[in-house]
């Protein structure tokens, strides 16, 4: 009785593994190696372009840089110039892109096909007013709550992607500091205490992680800790976005906090979202695969545009206050 009872068992998981089998077909032609191109035009920057190899579905090597492309760059379909290698893939050129304007970044290489992409720089977009609020949660956490204004232009759709800094300062030990005492001064002798080593001023600015539960927010995107958001509920009015940050975000007593609100083009918009659905589906195995964006025409990648307005508010924490900073 058991032993029928075991063999039926081991039966009737062979007819499930057997269902439970999915055949995936892979084009390998799609799964050859190419040109990776990411780069983000803004124009209040001189450009710079990262540029690689993709690797094969079985490798797992680590992402090869290309040292010796030609990276060209053109503006309006007139040549701007070549960009130089700088180092870790990276390809740079001393040029600021300019609003309105569409850019080409052209990639060459002997060994894989030319690939490029394109962008256009778009118009910024200016918040016009920031509120800063304090409040607890229930377990007794202190946290500062932005209100950021803005107008969305009716002519659209428009995109956008909003992140923070924190600017503060803070005392460092500099060994190199060398702080001369004098004891005593008389008419042969003089007496100097010597003291190696300091406390000093530095000051540091670096991304501040924060939290939105707004309804319009698409996307957070952790490696530069932004959210990503579109006009599509909110087309040509003004609207005030709500952002959280937790007071353990902030390292000091007085805190200048900066805002920087970028409008972005919208392939870079579909870049960064199908990119946060993509890690956000990494590691399950129920989540359904995501691809990730790509405008690299022959390739892969970006090329993505932005502009952005800067805001800033002090944040006063020991006080329990703020003050609005222009």
């Amino acid at each position: 009785m058991n032993k029928s009872i075991i063999i039926s068992g081991i039966i009737l998981l062979f007819f499930i593994g057997i269902a439970c089998e999915k055949t995936i077909d892979i084009d390998l032609e799609d799964a050859k190696i190419r040109i990776v191109v990411n780069a983000e035009l803004r124009s209040d920057s001189t450009i710079r372009v990262h540029v690689t190899r993709s690797r094969h579905i079985l490798d797992n090597a680590d992402i090869i840089p290309l040292t010796d492309a030609v990276v060209k760059l053109y503006e309006d379909d007139v040549f701007i110039g070549n960009l130089t290698y700088s180092g870790n893939g990276f390809y740079r050129i001393d040029y600021r892109p300019v609003t309105g304007k569409t850019y080409k970044v052209e990639v060459e290489h002997d060994n894989f096909d030319n690939v490029y992409g394109l962008t256009t720089i778009p118009e910024a977009v200016h918040t016009t007013k920031i509120d800063t609020t304090k409040s607890f949660d229930e377990y007794g956490s202190e946290f500062y709550n932005f209100t950021i204004k803005f107008r969305d232009p009716s002519s659209g759709p428009n995109y956008y992607m909003i992140s923070m800094r924190n600017h503060y300062s803070y005392e460092i030990w500099d060994e190199t500091m060398i702080t001369y005492d004098t004891l005593y001064v008389g008419p042969d002798t003089t007496i100097v205490h010597i003291e190696y080593g300091g406390y000093r001023m530095a000051e540091s600015t670096d991304n501040i992680w924060f939290q939105s539960d707004d309804m319009i927010v698409d996307a957070y995107v952790y490696p530069n800790n932004s959210v990503v958001f579109s006009d599509e509920l909110i087309n040509g009015e003004e609207y005030s976005l709500k952002l959280r940050v937790d007071r353990y975000a902030l390292y000091q007593d007085t805190n200048k906090v900066f805002i920087d609100f970028y409008t972005i083009s919208p392939e870079y918009y579909k870049y960064l979202v199908s990119f946060t659905k993509n890690q956000d589906a990494s590691g399950d195995p129920f989540a359904e695969p995501v691809m990730v964006f790509s405008n690299i025409v022959d390739g892969i990648g970006i090329v993505g545009a932005a502009s952005v307005y800067t805001d800033s508010v002090m944040i006063i924490s020991d006080g329990g206050g703020y003050v609005y900073y222009k």
